[in-house]
């Protein structure tokens, strides 16, 4: 299955998604708000809104927001979350294939830029960001998968789970457009959450690879991994994140 095919898979479960994704720590919107300095008036793009996790936290600021998404069913329940905020609009059309006249101050992508073409990526940035406006790529990394419950999985996945693709870098120095933009500021925000064995599973139910795994495949897996954590991790999990920052300001 090709990057263009995972990259749908996610609307195929928007409510699991909206229910068991984990959203991005305060302190990191909070960075991205302070460095790019913008003003009340300040306009928002962001690339792949999905449901709405990062939305939320910038829109109940008051910017303006004009969020891009090809999955229908996602904006759908991101409409609904996000009912109450006359300041964010929605669209459902690639970043690539979007077309607008108008400028943001702030470009956003939440584990989204990396769907997005590396032909592409940076050069359509850039040129819907205002001069010296600000692009801020962040995602949810897992830490510590050589530990515990996730080393001890492993054979599950050697059995059931073979990766279908893998998306290339998020960031490069040789991506088209990337040289219009300022060496980047990065910044690692790290935090854990630990899931009972359902949620945990609910959680792997909204992962491209896991989505498009034969029924059977996803079937033993799910229980294999239920199965371990109920009898030698005592029901629950803590899984380990990094939330990765990579901002960058135009030229």
């Amino acid at each position: 299955m090709s990057n263009t095919e995972l990259k749908t898979t996610f609307n195929t479960a928007p409510t699991l998604y909206e229910d068991v994704r984990p959203g991005y720590p305060e302190e990191l919107i909070q960075d991205v708000l302070d460095i790019s300095g913008l003003s009340d008036h300040s306009r928002i793009l962001e690339v792949g809104c999905g449901t709405g996790k990062a939305t939320q936290p910038f829109a109940g600021r008051g910017y303006e927001l004009v969020c891009l998404d090809i999955g229908a069913d996602l904006i759908a329940v991101a409409k609904e979350r996000l009912e109450g905020f006359p300041n964010v609009s929605f669209v459902e059309r690639a970043f690539e294939e979007w077309k607008s006249d108008e400028k943001f101050d702030l470009v956003i992508s939440a584990t989204a830029f990396h769907w997005v073409d590396p032909k592409v990526r940076y050069l359509k940035a850039s040129e819907v960001l205002k001069s010296k406006g600000f692009l801020a790529v962040f995602s949810n990394q897992h830490v510590r998968k050589d530990e515990g419950f996730f080393a001890e999985s492993q054979s599950l996945y050697d059995k059931y789970y073979s990766p279908l693709t893998m998306s290339g870098p998020t960031h490069a120095t040789n991506f088209p457009g990337v040289e219009a933009f300022q060496d980047p500021i990065k910044r690692v925000y790290p935090w854990s959450q630990t899931y009972s064995s359902e949620q945990y599973i609910k959680l792997l139910g909204t992962y491209s690879g896991h989505i498009a795994l034969p029924e059977k495949n996803k079937r033993l897996l799910f229980e294999g991994i239920a199965n371990l954590i109920e009898t030698k991790y005592e029901g629950r999990v803590t899984k380990h994140y990094e939330a990765v920052l990579d901002l960058r300001q135009t030229k």
